[in-house]
């Protein structure tokens, strides 16, 4: 399987996840980067939470074309390569959902998505965590790193994240923390490691969630 092959499994959904972490508030322009086929866009705009959605994507599906939701505009190419001017000073809402962790310059990404952004917009980051209890479990009790197909060891990742590498990535880029959150408190309903999680006031959040969800604007 190559990395365009991938891309198409892997985020062929919609994010409700991300959606459940952001305000449901009606946002006027909206880009999602790596928008696969672009079904998040296209349930915002569905759901009246925006009123224009631009998705870009680092491949264009030539075989399933019928496969693209109607949104607005897809643009194709490496975010860090394409010509994004035009757009500078544009979107209220941009979404980041778990790309940075396949960029080799996410710093740069950061850099371009700043200035896309209005002032007063915001920002929704999802990562991988690699402090996660089942990193732990593979790396030092069973001495395997080895990657799959999905999820935190993802063969295409290129960078790995704690919380804290995240927060200091997103907030040296120019950008200032809104709120943070981890997955283990998106899960919908009854788990051991939801329970554990409250029990402790989450103290072991970060062991618990795979991943991170991060809210940020312009500092």
């Amino acid at each position: 399987m190559n990395y365009e092959e991938k891309s198409k499994i892997y985020y062929s959904n919609i994010r409700h996840d991300l959606i459940a972490f952001f305000d449901e508030r009606k946002y006027s322009k909206v880009l999602e980067i790596g928008a696969a086929y672009g079904e998040t866009l296209y349930y915002l705009k569905e759901k009246s939470l925006a009123d224009e959605v631009i998705g870009i994507d680092l491949f264009e599906d030539q075989e399933n074309k019928n496969n693209y939701k109607k949104i607005d505009k897809f643009i194709f190419g490496n975010i860090n390569e394409i010509d994004l001017s035009a757009y500078n000073n544009y979107f209220n809402f941009i979404l980041l959902p778990d790309v940075l962790e396949h960029i080799y310059d996410p710093k740069k990404t950061l850099s371009i998505v700043l200035d896309l952004l209005k002032e007063d917009g915001e920002i929704c980051v999802s990562m991988p965590n690699i402090r996660h209890y089942s990193a732990f479990v593979n790396i030092f009790l069973k001495g395997d790193f080895k990657y799959d197909e999905i999820g935190i060891f993802d063969y295409t990742h290129v960078r790995f994240y704690c919380k804290k590498n995240i927060q200091q990535l997103l907030e040296s880029s120019n950008f200032q923390v809104i709120k943070s959150e981890g997955s283990i408190r998106n899960f919908k309903g009854k788990s051991f490691a939801k329970t554990i999680n409250k029990l402790t006031f989450g103290l072991f959040e970060e062991f618990l969630s795979t991943q991170y969800f991060f809210m940020i604007k312009k500092r």
